[in-house]
């Protein structure tokens, strides 16, 4: 067990967050939905925002699914809000109305072998209002960020976290579908998802920032506008395609980026059907120094168990984490 602890300062900030887990065995994750991924990018992410509107979730769930927003380096920490679909009597909303049949919002970090999640859920049964996200380097000594999850209409927090996470320049949405311990595979999306005026601000300017966009199969998105030269990007509406309208499609070995089918646009190679991402440029040529994450700052203590210890947690695949192969695999 890992105990940590914060200021005082930052306990009038930041709400109080813990660190759940089940004792199942860890579990392959065995699908992915259509994807929307940027990066590596020249300067570090210091901010960035989005509404989702994940459209109805499937009934009668016996795996998990999962869908997030993510920012990393691709070796240290992945910083995820979920939209999660249980087993019943398994959610992260347990013991919530509507925990059973509804989206579970969950603010969540995987890490160094450890999945983190805030102390604050919430079955969601306003989710057609949409889900406003927030990420944002609050201390840029100690790279603490805090993300939140609010309901975009009413502004209810719906659940937020932070920790100490070190600089990122990976961004990117993911559909994760997980077995569960019985080897069932997870219903996927029933409905599009869709990722409205989506902001990323950066440290420093990249105008070549929107040259490492990666797109899966069936994934609309408008132009990444920047006028600032490269520092604050937006991207008016992103949308990503039901899992189960894909569900036939067998182009699991296709290569697509951007707006070409055809082509590899950057570094980025997307094979469409998984919707896995191998970002080839790796950190050790880039300009930016990525520091150890292992620390964290919360404002209570928290407690967290090695991810080999979950069953169905959304995270460690998605940026080439410990159990590997993960969408920036190669980063």
């Amino acid at each position: 067990m890992y105990k940590y602890t914060t200021s005082t300062s930052l306990s009038l900030l930041l709400s109080a967050s813990t660190v759940l887990a089940s004792s199942s065995p860890f579990v392959k994750r065995d699908s992915w939905g259509a994807a929307f991924s940027l990066g590596p990018a020249a300067s570090p992410i210091i901010s960035t925002s989005t509404t989702i509107y994940p459209g109805a979730m499937p009934s009668n769930q016996t795996a998990y699914l999962f869908a997030w927003l993510g920012i990393s380096n691709g070796t240290g920490d992945l910083i995820q809000s979920i939209v999660g679909s249980y087993p019943a009597g398994e959610s992260e909303c347990g013991g919530q109305t509507g925990a059973d049949t509804t989206w579970c919002i969950s603010s969540e970090v995987y890490g160094s072998g450890y999945q983190y999640v805030g102390e604050l859920t919430t079955a969601d049964l306003n989710y057609e209002n949409g889900i406003k996200l927030n990420y944002t380097l609050i201390d840029s000594s100690t790279y603490l960020w805090l993300q939140t999850m609010e309901d975009a209409v009413t502004g209810a927090l719906l659940s937020t976290y932070n920790k100490t996470s070190g600089p990122m320049i990976g961004w990117g949405t993911a559909l994760e579908c997980n077995n569960n311990d019985a080897g069932e595979a997870c219903t996927g999306t029933v409905e599009p998802q869709y990722y409205v005026n989506s902001t990323i601000v950066l440290e420093g300017t990249d105008e070549s920032f929107a040259d490492t966009l990666g797109a899966g199969t069936g994934v609309v998105y408008t132009d990444m506008e920047t006028a600032d030269g490269g520092k604050t990007w937006t991207i008016a509406k992103i949308t990503i395609p039901a899992m189960q309208d894909l569900a036939d499609d067998d182009t699991s070995s296709a290569v697509v980026a951007a707006s070409s089918p055809s082509t590899v646009v950057g570094n980025i190679a997307v094979a469409t059907s998984s919707a896995l991402v191998a970002v080839q440029t790796s950190v050790a040529s880039s300009s930016i120094s990525v520091p150890s994450t292992t620390s964290v700052a919360s404002s209570s203590t928290a407690t967290a168990l090695a991810a080999s210890s979950f069953s169905g947690r959304p995270g460690s695949g998605w940026f080439g984490g410990v159990h590997g192969g993960g969408r920036f695999g190669g980063f």
